[in-house]
């Protein structure tokens, strides 16, 4: 992994008067919330209880001694962005109750575990004609449709926020590139997901998010999609999150009549993955020299393995025909007829826009493979054997 940038250690020096207001993350918190209500209709109580658990993540972060000035900058931004799109889709379905109309009609949730093949079946299905997938921009945007020029002007803007990612933490910019007009995950649109630990520790946050229901979180989901795309509903809502995975009953609580594509693969791959990660995202948020491998490697075992536990139990409560099962091997071996399978058992028709699309995905030029072991965060493949021992890769169903 990378070192500290020059241009991180000058934000860090820049950003370090900000530090004082770690010592009353309330009172930060307070003010983010009045910030992104100014001028739109007040959240009421229940939306403020929804976004509670984000006070706790503003205060577990607050209190890490290792957290940067860069870091606590960021982690005000991130809970910024979460709490303006409730305020955001509050203040519209006040002024535009018909919004609540629009429909959702049987979305895709691509879930698994990183490094299994979730991003290019996402993007295959996304990007197929008809449906879609919210973009980075936007969901950082939240609002109606707007008229092209509004919408290119916050493309660019979107563009230059997430390029200094790159060259502050280039290992993720490699790792994940942040794409502005690109499709992303819908935890950027919600309030509560694990992902939020890979700033750093968070273990408060993480046993809240542990014991939460977060059915509000994709009811409000849903009324973030009918909002993003009022009047233009595509024929699928596509979205994707690893700890979707472990959500699928709630998901179905509010989209009654989803899909599921569950990616799988050895999970040695995806826990040094997820790792590799979070290691990135802690060069952002904590101080040069800090970062503590093994804590990450422990952190994100227990959260994968245990999250795909629950997923396996939780499968029986999910319609057999609600999920498609998609074999990284099969999916390496041979894409075309896999996502045709796929496609299949999802009722989507293939056409030459979806073969245009999977030979783009598959063209690896310029490509350089982002290597990562477990034995840099203090694991090995016994461990994590044991730790999914549980989980079982399914026989081959779609070849």
């Amino acid at each position: 992994m990378s070192k500290a940038t020059p241009l991180l250690r000058l934000l860090n020096v820049l950003l370090a008067p900000g530090m004082r207001t770690r010592k009353d993350p309330d009172a930060v918190f307070d003010r983010l919330l009045e910030e992104v209500q100014r001028g739109r209709v007040p959240l009421g109580a229940d939306d403020l209880a929804e976004v509670d658990g984000l006070r706790l993540l503003l205060a577990d972060h607050a209190g890490n001694p290792d957290l940067s000035g860069l870091g606590w900058m960021s982690t005000q931004d991130q809970i910024r962005d979460r709490l303006r799109n409730r305020a955001a889709v509050h203040d519209i379905q006040a002024n535009h109750p018909e919004v609540r109309d629009e429909p959702v009609t049987a979305p895709v949730f691509v879930v698994g575990l990183p490094r299994t093949g979730t991003t290019l079946t996402y993007n295959l299905i996304a990007r197929s004609p008809g449906n879609r997938g919210p973009k980075l921009w936007e969901m950082n945007n939240l609002g109606l449709p707007r008229p092209a020029a509004e919408r290119e002007k916050l493309i660019a803007a979107a563009r230059k926020r997430y390029a200094v990612v790159g060259k502050v933490s280039p290992g993720w910019a490699h790792l994940h590139p942040l794409i502005a007009d690109g499709e992303e995950e819908d935890f950027m649109l919600r309030a509560h997901t694990e992902m939020y630990a890979t700033w750093g520790p968070a273990p408060r946050y993480l046993d809240y998010v542990a014991g939460a229901d977060l059915t509000d979180d994709f009811l409000f989901l849903r009324a973030a999609l009918q909002v993003m795309a009022a009047g233009e509903a595509p024929a699928h809502w596509v979205l994707k999150h690893p700890m979707d995975l472990w959500r699928m009953p709630e998901i179905l609580r509010a989209f009654p009549d989803a899909r599921f594509v569950w990616t799988h693969r050895a999970p040695a791959a995806a826990v040094a993955s997820g790792c590799s990660m979070a290691e990135a995202t802690h060069m952002m948020y904590i101080k040069p020299g800090r970062i503590d491998l093994d804590r990450i490697g422990k952190e994100w075992l227990g959260i994968s393995a245990g999250g795909v536990e629950r997923a396996i139990k939780l499968r029986q409560e999910v319609p057999d025909d609600a999920v498609v099962d998609v074999v990284y091997d099969d999916l390496l071996a041979d894409p075309k007829t896999v996502m045709h399978g796929v496609f299949d058992r999802l009722d989507l028709p293939w056409s030459e826009t979806d073969d245009a699309n999977l030979a783009a995905s598959l063209d690896r030029t310029g490509h350089r493979p982002h290597a990562y072991t477990l034995e840099r965060y203090g694991l090995d493949e016994t461990q994590v054997a044991e730790a999914f021992s549980a989980y079982q890769i399914p026989p081959s169903v779609l070849r």
